[in-house]
């Protein structure tokens, strides 16, 4: 039988596990960073007045 060094059987289930944590993690910390930037962008509007807002095709109803 002929095993193909690729294969999922030829990886030892240690780094199968490192892997799938490492995604897990990469995956949660990519959303949190997400969640930091949205949060910094409404706090940055929350700052500008009704003409600044109107300036870029918002209204204050719009942060909401």
């Amino acid at each position: 039988m002929t095993m193909i060094a690729n294969s999922e059987a030829a990886v030892p289930i240690g780094r199968r596990v490192a892997t799938y944590l490492g995604d897990c993690i990469n995956t949660w910390l990519a959303a949190w960073i997400a969640h930091c930037e949205r949060e910094a962008a409404r706090g940055a509007l929350a700052s500008f007045n009704d003409r600044q807002l109107r300036d870029i095709g918002l209204a204050p109803r719009d942060l909401d």
